[in-house]
């Protein structure tokens, strides 16, 4: 006879008759569940090794990224830039300013200024027709406003050099490791905003704007939509400011400013010099979820090519540690073991000389 087993189901108020093949059950319900405690367990041994690698890949791609500047430190980066950083080049050695960076300087800012002249004046087009109302229009497009930024930082680093020249130089160590002022700082900006949307301005033009049947490949065209970004890359290699990344807000902040701007200059009525309805085709404000789209997707491009800048500023830092920094520690670690030789010998010949063995002959 086999044991038959009662319970009570409160919720019921029933008698259940258990089967005594449940004690099967039973037996196989523990095994599924210390398989699933292993089960478990394995999961979570194979979560912790994922992060202990991606840890370990963190540490190792932070000391990369150190490595080609050891003394930088994110919370200090505000602090670490001082009034030298807008005098000097980057590569330059001395801590005097240099008259050939400085007159690198003014050549840049005359060239600027000839190129805003240009635009503005609308010298050196091929062109025989005359847009309407040119000089009242010509401010409504992003390629203007990027060369005004580019002329307005030129000018703007050429006095503080130009300062930084006239300072003595007992008293120039003393303003080199002073904070920057209001006048760097604004400096700093447009230079960042500049070298940004000089970029973005050649891609764009050259890639979406362009078109070979209305705008004619003359002058005008190469200096404001090739000649600035050529400006503005070799200005990056040279300068020796920094970029920050923590500066994308002031880039994509000027992205959004002009994407509010063509959208209330559309509903205003405005028009293009060629009294189109919109300022660009591609950001046609009669079609707004499409002029949307293409506004969040400028504005995120802002964002890449103000990263593709920040790594730029990252590489040639990383160059001139290696070049500069790293061959002055050299030659200084060669010259300070030829020092010790040459005592060393020093040394052995006054012992040489001195020593109780020697034997001087004076002849009177």
């Amino acid at each position: 006879m086999h044991t038959i087993k009662l319970c009570w189901c409160h919720q019921w108020g029933q008698s259940w008759t258990l089967h005594p093949m449940m004690n099967r059950f039973k037996l196989t319900e523990r095994k599924f569940i210390s398989v699933h405690t292993m089960i478990l367990a394995l999961n979570l041994m194979t979560d912790m090794c994922s992060l202990s690698v991606l840890s370990l890949a963190r540490m190792m791609v932070t000391k990369i990224w150190n490595s080609c500047f050891p003394d930088s430190d994110p919370a200090q980066e505000s602090e670490q830039v001082h009034r030298h950083n807008f005098y000097l080049c980057q590569w330059q050695r001395s801590k005097q300013v240099k008259i050939i960076y400085l007159l690198y300087r003014w050549l840049a800012a005359i060239l600027f200024l000839a190129v805003l002249s240009c635009s503005l004046l609308d010298i050196g087009r091929s062109d025989t027709e005359h847009y309407e109302n040119h000089y009242a229009k010509w401010w409504i497009y992003l390629t203007h406003w990027g060369l005004l930024a580019c002329t307005l930082q030129a000018w703007l680093a050429a006095w503080i050099v130009t300062q930084g020249m006239m300072v003595d130089r007992d008293d120039f160590e003393i303003q080199r490791q002073a904070k920057t002022s209001r006048l760097h700082r604004l400096y700093w900006v447009l230079y960042t905003i500049a070298t940004v949307y000089s970029f973005i301005i050649t891609i764009c033009y050259w890639t979406i704007v362009h078109n070979p049947e209305i705008n004619k490949l003359d002058a005008v065209n190469l200096m404001v939509h090739v000649l600035n970004s050529v400006l503005m890359l070799i200005d990056l290699a040279i300068v020796g400011q920094p970029i920050r990344l923590s500066h994308a807000y002031w880039t994509t902040g000027i992205g959004v400013i002009y994407a509010i701007f063509t959208g209330i200059y559309f509903l205003a009525g405005g028009t293009n010099r060629r009294n189109d309805v919109s300022i660009y085709p591609l950001l046609d404000w009669s079609r707004p979820g499409k002029a949307i789209v293409i506004s969040a997707c400028g504005i995120l491009f802002v964002f890449i090519v103000h990263l593709v800048v920040f790594c730029m500023y990252r590489l040639r830092v990383c160059l001139y540690t290696k070049v500069c920094i790293w061959s002055r520690n050299r030659r200084m670690k060669k010259m300070s073991t030829l020092g010790r030789t040459l005592s060393s010998l020093e040394d052995a010949q006054k012992e040489n000389f001195l020593g109780p063995s020697t034997i001087i002959d004076v002849k009177m």
